[in-house]
């Protein structure tokens, strides 16, 4: 099967570039002290202050609700600077995919590599690939969201007949590991076409092969699973019940390794994926030419 094939492939390429998980770690590890400074500074409402008749304080109940002026601001400055990491977070790992795609392709080719060059490359292309993301995902949500919107009314003109939410999770639970699949293909398909347009023929690529994408999918999506709950589970022990900025730095540091071998897993295997199905499709046509 193409996508026992695929992953297999993929563990053997980092296997032997071991190199290729560096830039994520380095990014990694520099979005860590980041990241434990806004868990650090998350605003922590410990409780609502009761209003009481006849208040004219500064507790705002008409227009915030129980919250006051003071916590508004508060959580709108938080807000702000969270979704400038994630802006950022997505650009470095836009770059970093990039990167670690084209030093898998370049290993394929038994040619040396400078991890310099993969950087530069990855910065000149880092708004592509994240445009790319981006449409792919909003794709993805909208391939996702259809059944429930379907099955959703069907449950809902059927006065609520609970087997069209069986049928829901059914039909989402392949489609959602459908989608993992497709998505992953869509960088490599870029990088090899050089074109935003060209990725999105994952989708049609992941549909001609729904058996090989579904299980590369559900493989993909274990081998995640797996390598976020091991550090989760030692983290969590490690630094039970602390919340200091420290602790959360050390815990962001510990867990940098295994963030950097998803990201290279997701990227070297959907670039495995699309060249495995590629390689069939091509065979496909070769056949019917004779």
């Amino acid at each position: 099967m193409g996508a026992v094939d695929a992953f297999a492939r993929t563990i053997v390429t980092i296997t032997r570039n071991p190199k290729l998980l560096l830039i994520p770690l380095v990014i990694s590890i520099i979005l860590s002290p980041i990241s434990a400074y806004l868990v650090n500074e998350m605003p922590m409402f410990e409780g609502i202050p009761e209003l009481q008749e006849g208040d004219n304080e500064s507790i705002i109940f008409e227009e915030h609700g129980a919250f006051s002026e003071e916590m508004l601001n508060e959580l709108a400055d938080f807000f702000k600077l969270l979704m400038v990491f994630m802006v950022v977070s997505l650009l470095l790992q836009a770059l970093s995919e990039y990167a670690v795609i084209k030093g898998a392709l370049i290993a394929e080719e038994g040619r040396e590599y400078s991890l310099v060059d993969l950087i530069y490359e990855g910065i000149m292309h880092v708004f592509h690939v994240f445009l790319v993301v981006l449409i792919v995902g909003i794709v993805s949500f909208a391939i996702i969201l259809v059944p429930i919107f379907v099955f959703g009314l069907l449950f809902l003109v059927s006065g609520g007949n609970p087997a069209f939410v069986l049928l829901i999770f059914l039909v989402e639970l392949p489609l959602a590991l459908l989608v993992v699949g497709a998505g992953s293909m869509a960088v490599p398909i870029y990088v090899l076409n050089n074109s935003i347009v060209a990725s999105l023929r994952c989708f049609s690529l992941a549909f001609k092969n729904k058996l090989s994408t579904v299980a590369f999918g559900a493989l993909l999506t274990l081998s995640i699973f797996f390598l976020l709950a091991v550090p989760a589970s030692f983290v969590g022990l490690l630094f039970l019940g602390r919340t200091d900025f420290m602790a959360n730095l050390i815990a962001n540091l510990l867990q940098a390794p295994f963030q950097a071998l998803i990201q290279t897993l997701t990227a070297v295997g959907g670039l495995m994926l699309y060249l495995e199905l590629s390689k069939k499709e091509k065979e496909e046509l070769l056949e019917l030419e004779f």
